[in-house]
């Protein structure tokens, strides 16, 4: 049977070592019972990466295989949360550690030791009784091991569940609730986007949202800088494509007023600079509309064209005759040999008609 692997956060590869199995851990493995051990394996850590929460919290990557093979977890923890995880192991080495990682679903205990701030040994993981029940009274009967063990690695409370119901959303699986805590989908998040306009999302809308980072925080810096956005498609794209605050106050003040999303996004996906727009106007080019600006970056209009172009006499050329050039490939290079060949290349008109029609023009 294929291994399921749950990856949450960075993974990372550690190579792991043999550890003797418990006694506790083989009556799990031989279908006796130990207490409310539900799930045994093996578990490496890492602590080199210096990863930290917002607050500055350092974070370990835990990974998890159960006995079997057949599921494999890798997941952030605030160091704080391990219980009993020893500073040494952290900053080098420490040998037979034991430290356990609390839930409300279930309890991990691991024993093992670190060498160089990376960790392997063995986990049991408890589950408890308690939460069980709580789970079942939500919705949610008869949770298996697996969803159990995940739904502790990801810090699923019912505290969560209810929140989350709280403020609108059905939650009425353990994937969907999973997905929620992955992603960072808060009750206070979902009441502060209806707030704003956002009402009536559903979960993929909100997962999308916070994956792309179109945070309430993010929506509200883009209405102060004069783009009201509303649309959960628009927020999204507006994030993809890196439209910032500041690209959009840098548009305002030279005299761009009255784009749309669209207009933002599509000069971000084509490169659409303030640097360039203020280097074109000092060519010349001061009156440039979005698409104008949009046109130019896909054909390859740039400042030093223009400039190049003037070097050869080209100085009266508008936006059309720069185009037309770049599409046909007329550099100031080409105009330079066609003249030196002893034709007559006088206008943007010319360099392009010897461009397109080649040894015919020449016969003229």
């Amino acid at each position: 049977m294929r291994a399921r692997v749950w990856a949450f956060g960075l993974a990372a590869a550690v190579a792991a070592t043999v550890w003797s199995v418990p006694a506790a851990e083989r009556a799990v493995q031989q279908g006796g019972t130990a207490g409310a051990i539900q799930e045994a394996g093996e578990w490496t850590a890492d602590a080199r990466g210096g990863w930290r929460d917002d607050d500055r919290t350092p974070r370990l990557q835990l990974n998890l295989r159960t006995n079997d093979g057949g599921d494999r977890w890798g997941f952030g923890v605030r160091v704080t949360d391990l219980v009993g995880l020893p500073d040494a192991a952290l900053d080098g080495d420490a040998a037979d550690v034991r430290f356990t990682l609390p839930r409300e679903a279930g309890t991990f205990t691991f024993t093992g030791a670190f060498t160089d701030r990376r960790g392997a040994g063995r986990y049991v993981f408890s589950a408890h009784p308690a939460y069980a029940s709580a789970m079942a009274s939500l919705g949610f009967p008869a949770l298996s091991r697996e969803q159990t063990m995940r739904l502790a690695v990801m810090d699923v409370g019912t505290a969560f569940v209810r929140e989350i119901r709280g403020a609108g959303q059905r939650a009425a699986t353990v994937d969907e609730v999973v997905r929620f805590k992955i992603h960072g989908v808060t009750a206070d998040g979902i009441r502060q986007l209806e707030t704003l306009g956002f009402r009536g999302l559903d979960g993929d809308d909100l997962v999308r949202m916070r994956i792309h980072g179109a945070t309430p925080a993010r929506i509200r810096d883009l209405r102060a800088a004069g783009l009201t956005a509303t649309d959960v498609d628009d927020v999204v794209r507006l994030r993809i494509h890196g439209v910032t605050p500041e690209f959009i106050a840098g548009l305002k003040s030279r005299g761009y007023t009255a784009l749309t999303a669209d207009d933002y996004v599509r000069m971000r996906i084509h490169g659409v600079s303030l640097a360039e727009i203020d280097e074109l106007k000092t060519l010349g080019y001061s009156g440039l509309d979005a698409d104008e600006l949009v046109t130019f970056r896909i054909h390859g209009v740039r400042p030093q064209f223009v400039r190049d172009m003037r070097g050869v006499g080209f100085t009266a050329a508008d936006e059309d005759d720069l185009v037309k050039m770049r599409i046909h490939n007329v550099s100031a290079a080409f105009v330079r040999d066609a003249r030196a060949d002893g034709l007559r290349i006088d206008s943007p008109d010319d360099a392009v008609d010897l461009a397109i029609h080649g040894r015919r023009w020449r016969r003229r």
